[in-house]
């Protein structure tokens, strides 16, 4: 078992005096408690570094305290955060969740038996921390033949298809930071950490609700549940030119920060299998009747299925210009 010196805590803040006391609060309550709790501040403008500074005078643990004096955004300031971590493992942690008692205790020893990293469910609440009726990976779509490949060592061909997997649930050992980090501008910081960590690492899965996933309204990332039709007409929003540069750019540099880990040869050949669809849907003519043929044949070889997220891809492609 790992001892309580050994885990780390990152949290970022931003203005988030609402909230932030209910975390602090449930990490006190910790049965097993982290062996340090950094905090990166990302030039708060409310009481948020007074409530961690009146914090850090009763926690059991350390609290360390970085005040950014210009504001880095939630991609640059985790990453600072997770730089910043002396742990042999780091828990990564929102300002606006809670935490159940048994958590970190639960991280530990599945940590002690030798995993390399870790991802828990979460209940999806409101702003009174009142279910919604249903957790995050039902949100998301991670539905029950997906944690199997998952738990079989293979997310990552989930992920190829859409992100399953918050970064408030996720903690890792810290030996694994240098492959993370930096984090490249396309990308959140979780939805990255966790892609580079499922191309090079087993996961090890925790099928049980350790936390409650808040939603108020100003959530950095949402986890409210959208519909069939939701997801077309968002999708409808989107420039499918604009959409599919940045989808191709992004995904190209995490194929080059994996090939430079010596990511697994599997691995490597999934995610151009990702490019070659993306590719395609770029080179689709801008008539929407020659498209639809294109879209369809896409369809049938089973591009969307394993590298799209939904039918709104779908509906991106035969709607938009």
């Amino acid at each position: 078992m790992f001892e309580p010196t050994n885990i780390s805590v990152a949290m970022c803040t931003c203005n988030g005096e609402r909230f932030l006391a209910e975390q602090l609060s449930s990490l006190a309550k910790q049965s097993y408690l982290p062996a340090e709790l950094v905090v990166c501040d990302d030039a708060s403008e409310d009481s948020t570094c007074r409530i961690l500074e009146v914090f850090s005078n009763t926690a059991q643990f350390p609290v360390r305290l970085y005040r950014n004096q210009r504001r880095l955004g939630i991609r640059q300031n985790f990453e600072q955060a997770i730089r910043l971590c002396k742990g042999s493992v780091i828990a990564l942690c929102d300002q606006d969740d809670v935490w159940l008692p048994e958590k970190l205790a639960r991280f530990a020893q599945v940590f002690a038996n030798g995993a390399d990293w870790i991802c828990c469910d979460a209940e999806v609440v409101d702003a009174t921390l009142s279910p919604l009726g249903y957790t995050l990976w039902e949100r998301v779509g991670f539905n029950r033949n997906q944690r199997i490949r998952a738990t079989d060592g293979r997310l990552f061909q989930v992920l190829l298809k859409h992100y399953v997997v918050a970064g408030a649930t996720v903690a890792f050992r810290a030996e694994l930071r240098e492959q993370l980090l930096p984090i490249p501008t396309h990308w959140l910081y979780d939805a990255w950490v966790v892609a580079i960590l499922a191309g090079t690492k087993k996961l090890t899965m925790i099928d049980e609700c350790l936390q409650f996933y808040r939603q108020h309204g100003h959530n950095a990332i949402g986890g409210e549940r959208r519909s069939f039709l939701g997801d077309v007409l968002s999708a409808r929003k989107v420039s499918r030119r604009d959409y599919l540069e940045l989808e191709f750019a992004r995904w190209q540099q995490l194929a080059e920060r994996l090939e430079s880990v010596n990511a697994p040869e599997w691995v490597m050949l999934r995610l151009g299998g990702k490019l070659g669809h993306l590719v395609r849907r770029a080179e689709y003519p801008g008539s929407r009747l020659l498209r639809s043929p294109l879209v369809f044949s896409e369809i049938t070889r089973g591009g969307y299925s394993r590298f799209s997220r939904n039918w709104g891809s779908v509906a991106l492609d035969l709607f938009n210009k």
